[in-house]
């Protein structure tokens, strides 16, 4: 049996809501939310804590595989998955893909995973993200969303949802683009759309079912994921499947996320399905994938197993946020000097600190750093040092500061002193909160972000965000 061994879904905090973009513009934004990524997000960050909040089962079943699929990767010539690999502390022969170019890039990846998994054996890791831009006014705007979703495959016992069927149709159209200088995605007329994605979703479907002797009406979840939420469903209800059937594609909250979307939407499914139920994930772009699924009784296992719900509300936002936040609005910074392009011998240098957040413990009495030292201010002992991880340990503000004068997208800029568990203390930026969200003895948890663009260069690193719904302690 293969298919799918976990799943998780990472959601940004933000939202903003569709009546402030209608708003803002005269007219009508719609009803609800979407989720905002914040400044020092992009695809890869998400991706990566996606990934994270698998890393229980990532170290029973380790992956022989990496596969990042995005249309809004943060390279055009570098490879997002091996930079992953590198902060999930997978090893150096862990085969790492990048999928593009198509919302199918989800579908595509899932594919050639269980492909892999069926000719080696081994598990393969899944992570599906974006965060597109759309033009200010666009009709597409205010429900262009942004998140991730990780999938782990693999066969076996442990197997929460078995991989049934599968089928591919491929069709060349002019539906839904974006050129290498594009900022925005471009997108035909409607009903040109709509005509060219219902056909080839038609007949995948078709195809699918004719390869497993079943009908529509025997399936218990269909997902249709196309180029926008509208044109989703109503090739939905083109199917004439029960509305109780395709209730995950119905959202008012996170918006269409792009690549990450189809998956999300079996996440949702799979989150609220019973073992036994089949699920149907059609996915729209230059054709489509068709994927049939059905969940075992480890299904009931994994939701109760599972660290959050897919796709909680959070705080709103104004649309200046979000125009500066997406470098949709270009301020003055004030007169301070540009941050430095990143050297590249210096980047290499501390990878495994900066990605894969190592610091150094001392063997002689058991005292930890970060970032590392070669000196034991404990026990005086030199170079006595080994790797020490800080990921998933415990952490808490032992003091912080608030600073409205240093140049930030999303001012204030809040640095705190964190008290790891272990008894290492490090110096970490905190975000996704105000000053009001924290205090002293606040719990925070580690998040994989990026702390500024210079040179052409992203550079990432590790900041920390409060742990909410955490009683805490002073």
């Amino acid at each position: 049996m293969k298919g799918l061994l976990g799943y998780e879904v990472y959601i940004p905090h933000y939202r903003i809501a569709k009546k402030e973009i209608g708003t803002f513009h005269k007219g009508y934004g719609g009803k609800g939310t979407k989720a905002v990524a914040h400044y020092d997000e992009d695809s890869l960050t998400m991706a990566v804590n996606a990934a994270m909040s698998l890393s229980n089962l990532l170290s029973k079943h380790v992956p022989s595989s990496l596969y990042f699929a995005s249309t809004t990767a943060p390279y055009a010539e570098k490879l997002a998955s091996v930079t992953m690999a590198k902060t999930l502390h997978l090893p150096t022969d862990t085969k790492t893909m990048d999928f593009g170019n198509s919302l199918r890039a989800a579908s595509n990846a899932f594919m050639a995973g269980m492909n892999s998994v069926e000719a080696e054996k081994k598990p393969v890791l899944l992570s599906m993200a974006d965060r597109r831009n759309a033009k200010p006014n666009n009709p597409v705007e205010a429900e262009m969303g942004a998140g991730a979703v990780s999938f782990l495959l693999g066969e076996g016992e442990e197997v929460i949802a078995e991989l049934v069927a599968s089928s591919t149709v491929a069709s060349e159209e002019v539906s839904q683009w974006r050129n290498t200088d594009d900022e925005f995605v471009r997108q035909w007329e409607d009903r040109f759309i709509a005509h060219v994605s219902t056909k080839s979703v038609f007949q995948c479907a078709k195809q699918v079912l004719e390869k497993t002797k079943t009908t529509l009406e025997e399936i218990d979840y269909v997902i249709v994921s196309g180029a926008s939420q509208k044109l989703s469903l109503s090739i939905a209800k083109a199917l004439q499947v029960k509305q109780e059937k395709w209730a995950a594609m119905m959202d008012e909250d996170i918006g269409h996320i792009g690549t990450a979307n189809g998956p999300f939407m079996v996440a949702k499914t799979l989150s609220n399905s019973q073992p036994n139920e089949t699920i149907l994930w059609l996915q729209v772009g230059d054709g489509c994938d068709g994927v049939l699924l059905k969940t075992t009784e480890n299904i009931v296992h994994h939701q109760n197993e599972r660290r959050q719900p897919v796709g909680k509300g959070n705080e709103l936002i104004s649309y200046s946020e979000y125009l500066r936040w997406y470098d949709l609005l270009t301020v003055d910074e004030g007169r301070r000097p540009s941050a430095p392009t990143p050297s590249a011998p210096a980047l290499n240098r501390n990878v495994e600190q900066n990605l894969g957040l190592f610091g150094s413990k001392c063997t002689q009495c058991g005292q930890s750093y970060y970032p590392k030292q070669r000196v034991c201010v404990k026990c005086h002992q030199k170079d006595e040092m080994e790797s020490f991880s800080l990921q998933g340990k415990k952490a808490k503000i032992a003091t912080y500061t608030v600073d409205y004068l240093a140049s930030s997208v999303s001012p204030p800029s809040i640095f705190a002193v964190i008290d790891m568990e272990g008894g290492s203390r490090m110096l970490a930026q905190v975000t996704d909160c105000g000053p009001t969200d924290i205090s002293i003895g606040t719990e925070v948890a580690f998040s994989f972000r990026k702390l500024y663009d210079a040179g052409g260069i992203h550079n990432y690193y590790w900041k920390v965000v409060p742990k909410r719904g955490v009683q805490h302690e002073s």
